[in-house]
């Protein structure tokens, strides 16, 4: 029988033992400050010697909580409840309890508390559902906490995907994005599509509630970071913003929006550079795939930063009715290096114009291609701001394949090359600073089908000093142009006008027409045949053989 007793005991142990689930992390902090002397990096640590309370959220069980074998993090009890302390070595805190999840409490060094949701640590870590981490996703109760808590349990592993199943995940304030992470839905139909389904939501969507906020926050030192597949959503749009970059010194870079949707706030995508550095952050390397902006009363995408590598790819733009309270533009970059916009379509209504698809304070190289806007106050704006002696000739402006028909201004000195687009017989608005290089494009539709669509005259490029621009010829009620030069022209090599014989010399040619006539007679106004052979010039309405 005392054999029997002591087995049974020691199953009992090992049992309870097995039980145990094991918790472990850092005195993580993420915060984005906007005060900072230095770099500041979104990711801080309380020192070790903080004092961690472990809070159990589920009283039903005895809080049988113990320290991990190996650890040299501290744990005590108190008359409150459990206490901890990190290792003063590794500054890594361990402890041992029998549920899934308890809450940590600790303060930073103002002596804010941090709250967090903490996880047993999974036997197979690096995709994590939020739910575990407390949040409901009802459309109601606040998950704020439940979400901050998941990236903070990633950040201390240094990156995994956070996942977002079905449901209305509510914040209330911003919550900071850590390096290395991923977020991942499992749909991004915006809020009111018109599908004709009874479900207007998306099937997972993160909805701010509030004004004046932000549903995510990226600082400095951050990098690798992916959302997709998901609806970031705006109760109202009174200084909302979906996605928010801020940052002074050390940079931020290679983002990955894909699939999102961005609805109903005042700007979708914000980064902005703080006054400590002139508002000269780096954001760089981003990408944004395939994703939508929907009534986003300011900007769909607005940076005032020193951004460089950005790719805005297969997206759209839908845009409210440009008012005196709100722009509705599509994309305003304030300073863009290396700015490349392909396959994205944007506009207004017919009766609600929206306001600029592109709005480009500054720039250095920029590529649009394949794009196309129509029922804006603007297609693309150039130095809105219209800043004295402002732009440079260095980069290039480049339009590739688009369709642009409302205003095309720029309101300072740039390099434009232009290739195959089609614009409307009176797109833009430029003064002689501007430098086109043109290759290709057209001003008015078949002159055979729709034409100029009631425009009798077509102004090109406006005033700009056009440098080069291939012909159109004439096409139905579309009158052509001829290849134009605006600059001296060199060759490198002998060049051979047409050839005609005097009787079949053009007629009603302009000044300056230069052809070669086989058989004129040298030095004769208007030429004469019976010659060998001679240039001939249009003169005065008339050949001249030269």
């Amino acid at each position: 029988m005392r054999k029997i007793a002591i087995l049974l005991f020691a199953f009992i142990f090992l049992q309870d033992l097995s039980a145990q689930n094991k918790f472990e992390g850092y005195n993580i902090i993420l915060e984005v400050p906007e005060d900072q002397k230095q770099t500041a990096c979104a990711i801080r640590y309380a020192p070790p010697s903080t004092e961690i309370k472990i809070v159990d959220l589920n009283r039903a069980t005895p809080a049988k909580i113990s320290p991990c074998a190996g650890s040299t993090a501290k744990l005590s009890q108190t008359g409150s409840g459990f206490v901890l302390k990190a290792g003063e070595t590794d500054f890594k805190w361990c402890f041992q309890a029998e549920d899934k999840r308890y809450q940590i409490k600790f303060k930073d060094s103002s002596g804010k508390e941090v709250v967090y949701n903490w996880i047993a640590t999974p036997e197979n870590p690096g995709i994590y559902n939020v739910k575990d981490f407390g949040a409901v996703g009802d459309g109601i109760t606040d998950d704020t906490v439940a979400i901050k808590s998941a990236l903070a349990f990633i950040a201390t592993r240094n990156g995994g995907t956070l996942q977002f199943p079905e449901g209305d995940f509510v914040v209330t304030s911003p919550i900071v994005l850590p390096s290395g992470v991923t977020i991942q839905g499992v749909g991004s139909l915006g809020t009111g599509s018109p599908t004709n389904n009874v479900v207007q939501k998306a099937a997972s969507r993160i909805k701010l509630k509030g004004t004046n906020s932000s549903i995510f926050r990226i600082g400095e030192c951050t990098e690798r970071v992916q959302i997709r597949d998901i609806e970031l959503y705006a109760e109202s749009s009174d200084k909302t913003i979906g996605i928010e970059a801020v940052g002074a010194y050390n940079s931020s870079q290679d983002f990955f929006f894909e699939r999102v949707t961005f609805n109903n706030f005042f700007r979708g995508i914000y980064v902005r550079g703080l006054p400590q550095t002139d508002k000269a952050w780096q954001f760089d390397y981003i990408k944004v795939k395939n994703c939508r902006f929907i009534y986003n009363t300011d900007a769909g995408i607005y940076s005032y930063a020193r951004n460089a590598g950005w790719k805005i790819e297969g997206c759209v733009f839908i845009n409210p009715k440009r008012t005196e309270s709100q722009k509705a533009d599509s994309m305003t970059f304030w300073h863009a290096g290396f700015v490349l916009i392909q396959d994205t379509f944007g506009g207004g209504f017919p009766n609600a114009k929206g306001g600029i698809f592109i709005n480009i304070i500054d720039n250095s190289n920029v590529t649009v291609i394949g794009s196309q806007t129509e029922s804006m106050t603007y297609s693309f704006v150039y130095n809105e701001p219209r800043f004295p002696y402002h732009g440079d000739y260095s980069y290039p402006i480049t339009f590739i394949n688009n369709i642009f028909g409302d205003p095309i201004e720029f309101r300072g000195r740039r390099t434009f090359v232009s290739i195959g687009n089609l614009y409307g017989p009176r797109t833009f608005i430029a003064d002689p600073s501007v430098r086109v290089y043109s290759v290709g494009d057209r001003f008015c539709y078949d002159g055979n089908i729709l034409g100029c669509q009631g425009t009798a005259q077509q102004n090109g490029f406006d005033k700009a000093t056009v440098i080069m621009m291939t012909a159109q010829p004439d096409d139905g009620s579309v009158k052509g142009h001829s290849t134009f030069f605006g600059t001296d022209v060199k060759f490198g090599a002998p060049i051979q006008t047409p050839s005609f014989k005097q009787e079949n010399l053009p007629k009603d040619k302009p000044n300056g027409s230069l052809v070669y006539c086989e058989n004129c007679k040298r030095n004769t106004t208007p030429c004469e045949s019976g010659g060998s052979g001679a240039p001939a010039m249009m003169v005065a309405g008339q050949w001249s053989c030269l």
